[in-house]
Formats: structure tokens, sequence, C-alpha cells
């Protein structure tokens, strides 16, 4: 069919290159456990061991999901298996709940058959439906392996709905026509054949992160993904697509592609409504010609804002120099009353891949942007005011999630500007990686997360690099401030939250060398009470809308009272924890 459809996406596969890190062996774990013990430099609250594959990419997620007070830790693997982890004291961690979300990959009727899959993006929290009850929001499946059977899963997004007890389920299971329920979408379009466009027998991955929104208006949060399948999607909480959509070119939309980049919402135009921001690997298409190897030029990329009913916002999609991997943040960096889309590049054939852009609800670009960088910026960039003079500062990273060394040796670099393209005092920064078995400065390809961790009234920004042993923190002028270390290579960004309800924050991360591993730290900075002030995990908040100043406060199970014998009325999760 076409045959440049999917080449760039295997020649630049989204996996960490595992030679660069495999058969570590017992000398680096000795290592690790050695450095652990030397470089102790905060009140270390736990490091949990899970039972399966190391995570990747995928970020961590908290929420209250029993009422108690304190948060849970949600974790997704490499492997597929998603955790729940719940403590009563703030100090010890226990296994709640892990599941193999394979399972319901499986129990939908794929077209090949797989035991296990991989949880690629972060997982979402929301109440979808308002009923009372915290549900998880996670894409399943990975990116296209033509040449490697062995490495391709099954695609789609489930939908857990916290029942009680630490029992989950299926928000809906799949109905008998698949219209509703989960996983969906169950579609198989690309991945083998000349140019991977054709059908390869497994159900196209989701590598995106699920914003969640209401999109409609009805009070119900909607979930929007883009995928592999060359369509941009919107489901109800119920499974069944949002009219209008999805974005795909049976239904008459200019998409050839889809993409890796991660959706955004925000009200863009200011008519009181969500819209959905996403980058894409589609080139820009005219409809009315056909689509060919050569036609349309797929060493461009395109963005797009696009309303809740599916109509594009005036002015978009707009054509970039090439498709994107970062992923977009929302914020209102230049203080006009509106939205700016601040967002990176990727990998391209033609065309700058080491730039920040920052546009405008019109399409157009602001002033002094785009700003060059040292090298490729697949990272998504945050947002806040690091500097404290009133206005946002844009933070990003530059490098490759597979590649060290995508900015040179020690090229790579953290970069701060504000509105106007001008770099913040300090920056751009070189942060060492804190590894001791390298002092080399690693690609930083994962999102910046900014909180104020130490209580000093200052934010701090914590960056990881990939594979480095540990997270580094650097201050607002770019120097660094230390580093919390972990016993194996790091391969997504961390989380800054009160875990146990205590008005002070945690730092923790996910990642593993043979297994899956939690780690968590208690910090001294205090839980700010709201407002643009940081960005305090992957896409910024708890629903992963890229939109900066979301304060997302997920509601608290009341627990329901249950009789007990002699007419004493007590919680149904006190009685489960005694």
């Amino acid at each position: 069919m076409f045959s440049n459809e999917m080449d760039s996406i295997m020649r630049n596969n989204m996996y960490c290159n595992k030679n660069q890190v495999a058969n570590r062996g017992l000398f680096l774990l000795f290592l690790g456990m050695l450095c652990g013990l030397m470089w102790a430099t905060s009140a270390y609250s736990a490091e949990i061991q899970l039972s399966g594959a190391r995570i990747t990419n995928a970020s961590l997620a908290t929420a209250d999901f029993n009422g108690d007070g304190y948060k849970e830790i949600v974790a997704g693997g490499s492997d597929g298996m998603l955790y729940v982890l719940s403590t009563s004291d703030g100090v010890n961690w226990n296994t709640v709940w892990s599941h193999q979300c394979n399972d319901e990959i499986e129990a939908a009727g794929p077209p090949s058959h797989k035991s296990t899959n991989e949880i690629y993006a972060s997982p979402a929290i929301a109440d979808l439906d308002g009923d009372g009850h915290l549900d998880i929001v996670v894409a399943m499946g990975g990116n296209i392996h033509v040449d490697d059977d062995s490495l391709r899963d099954n695609g789609g997004i489930l939908v857990y709905r916290y029942n009680a007890a630490w029992n989950f389920s299926l928000i809906e299971t799949l109905s008998a026509d698949g219209s509703r329920g989960w996983p969906q979408p169950r579609i198989d379009e690309v991945g083998a054949g000349s140019g991977y466009s054709d059908p390869d027998g497994y159900w196209d991955g989701i590598m995106t992160t699920p914003a969640l929104g209401d999109l409609d208006g009805d009070g119900d949060l909607e979930i929007v993904v883009a995928g592999i399948d060359r369509r941009i999607h919107a489901w109800h909480h119920t499974g069944e697509v949002v009219d209008g959509w999805p974005i795909h070119r049976d239904n008459g939309d200019a998409i050839t592609r889809g993409g890796i980049s991660s959706p955004a919402l925000g009200d863009i135009d200011r008519d009181g409504q969500l819209e959905v921001v996403v980058a894409t690997m589609s080139p820009p298409w005219d409809t009315s010609q056909p689509v060919t190897s050569t036609n349309p030029d797929y060493t461009k990329g395109t963005l797009w804002v696009i309303n809740g009913d599916s109509t594009n916002v005036p002015g978009f999609p707009i054509a970039t120099e090439q498709y994107f991997y970062s992923s977009p943040a929302l914020g209102d960096i230049d203080q006009d009353g509106y939205l700016e889309i601040i967002i990176g590049s990727g990998y391209g054939l033609t065309g700058r891949e080491n730039i920040v852009s920052v546009y405008k609800y019109d399409g157009s670009l602001v002033s002094n942007w785009p700003q060059e960088t040292a090298g490729l910026t697949m990272a998504s960039p945050a947002l806040a005011d690091i500097d404290q003079d009133g206005a946002l500062e844009i933070i990003i990273g530059c490098g490759s999630n597979t590649d060290w060394y995508a900015c040179g040796n020690n090229g790579a670099r953290l970069y701060a500007w504000n509105a106007d393209g001008t770099s913040v005092n300090g920056f751009p920064a070189a942060p060492p990686t804190g590894s001791d078995w390298s002092d080399e400065i690693f690609s930083m390809a994962y999102t910046p997360i900014v909180a104020d961790y130490d209580g000093d009234g200052n934010l701090e920004i914590l960056v990881v690099q990939v594979d480095a042993w540990g997270i580094t923190i650097v201050e607002t002028d770019g120097s660094t401030a230390g580093y919390r270390h972990t016993t194996y290579g790091l391969e997504a960004p961390p989380v800054v939250d009160d875990l146990d309800n205590d008005g002070k924050v945690e730092i923790l991360i996910g990642g593993g060398d043979s297994n899956a591993v939690v780690d968590i730290w208690d910090e001294d900075g205090q839980v700010q009470s709201g407002g643009p002030a940081d960005w305090p995990m992957d896409r910024g908040n708890i629903l992963r809308t890229g939109l900066s100043g979301t304060v997302t406060t997920l509601p608290v199970p009341v627990p329901p009272p249950v009789p007990v014998e002699g007419g004493n009325i007590i919680s149904v999760f006190s009685l489960l924890l005694e």
C-alpha cells in the first residue's frame, strides 16, 4: 500500500536498546547495592519489589481508592502486569492487587494470541462516570516489530473500576457486537507488508498516555488517545465511540498515520469547551489527492486541535518540519488569556529535530519560536514558574530514549526558557547522571518533574537520564542540588505527591532490572494548595491532560457502613483491615 507509512517508526522504534543495559549481572547488582548505601541522602521510605518485568516509560500514578487517607500507587510493567500498592502507615507497602491485563485482551478474541503484553504509557485515574468509584485507564501494546513476532503484542485501552476490598474489574465488559465495553478499539491496520502498512495479525498497539476530560459537556469524562492505527480516538467510559470520532481517513479526515505523541486537553479557543491537542506522524494531506508511496510528503508531520464534536479548530491541523515523538503541554505562557501549545519534536528524514516550538490558538508560531537545542527533543515539556516572576517557564531536556548520546557525548542539556524565548538564568544546564559507574551526561528523554521537594520555598527540577541509576535534582539556577539514587537504570519520569497525608511530599519512581521495582523517598516539601506552581507528574496531572494549572482533586470514596452481627455498624474497609 503506502511504502513509507511506517518505516520511520520501525527505524527508530521506541524500545530502549537493551544491549546497552542487558546482562549487567552480579557486578552491577553488587555495585548498585554498594551505591545505594553510599548515596543515602534522604529519609528513605521503601523499595518495593514486584513480581513481573521492569517498568519502562510508564510513570506511576497515585490515588486514594479506599478512602483511608493514604494514597495507593498504580504501576504498569513492561510485561502487561498492573499493580496497586497500598500502605496503612506510610512506611510499609504491600501489593494489594496485581493483574495481567493481557487476560482481558485475550478474552476479546485477538487475531493472534500471547500470554503477556506491555504497558508503555502512564496510567490515568479518575471517576469517569461519577459513581464514587475511581477508575484506572491503561493503554496496552507497544510498537510494531515486523521482523520479530515474539515482540509483537495486541494493543487496546482497558478501564478498570475499583469495586471494594481491593477488587478491580472492567468498568464494562465487551458487548457481543463490540460496540460497548473494553478493550477498544481492536483494530489491526498496520505492521506488515511494504512500508509496514498492512495488517500484521495483531491489534495495533497504543503507546500514548490516555487523556481524560469532558469533551461533550455531559458531565462524564471521555478517554482520548492517539494510536498507531492511523487514528485519534475518543470514547465514553462505556467504551462507546464519541460521536464523530475517531479521526480517520474513512471519516473524511486528512490523516494517513497515527502517532506516539500523547494528547493534551484544554480550552484553546476560549469557547468554554475542551479541545484535543495532538501531534502526529501524519503529513499534511490534500484529501482530493490519492495517497501513494510519495504523496503526501512523509517527512513532515501535523499538529491538530480538535473540538469535542471532531471538527477542527480554525487554523489546524498545521504542517510541521517533521513528525512528532514529543507530547504537547498547554499553558498561558505569555499571559494573553489564551493557552499556548508547547511541544518538542522527533526523528525525521528532513527538517530540524532539535527544536521546541510554541504555537498560538490560531496555529501561528509565537514570536521568537522555535528555539533550538543540542539534539533531538522527544521529551514532553513541563511548565512551571521556576523563577517566581509570576509567569510560566518552559522546561525540557534533549535526547532519545533509545540512545544515550543522541545529543552527542556529554552533550545533553536541560533547557528552561521564558515566554519570549530567552533562557532562564543558569540554563541550559548540564546535570550529571549521578551514576557511580559513569560521569557522563545521558539523554534526557522524559518529561522533567517540577516541585518544591525539600520545603525551601523554591521549585526544583527532577530529571531522569536514560538508564541513569537515579534522579538528578536541579535548582532553578541550573545547579545540581543532589540525587535520589536507585540500584537499577531508569526509563520513566518520577512522581512527587503526598502519599501518607502528612502534609509533606514523597518522591516515587518505577523501574527495575530483571523485575519491577518501585522506590519511595520521604521529603520535606510542603503540599501545595493549588495553582500553576509545579508539574508533579507525567502530563502534569493524574488526568494526564498536559494542561498547566490543573489542580486535580480526585473524589475520595466514603467507605459504606455495613451491618454486622449484634447490630453494630462498622466500615467494610475497617473490617477488611482487621
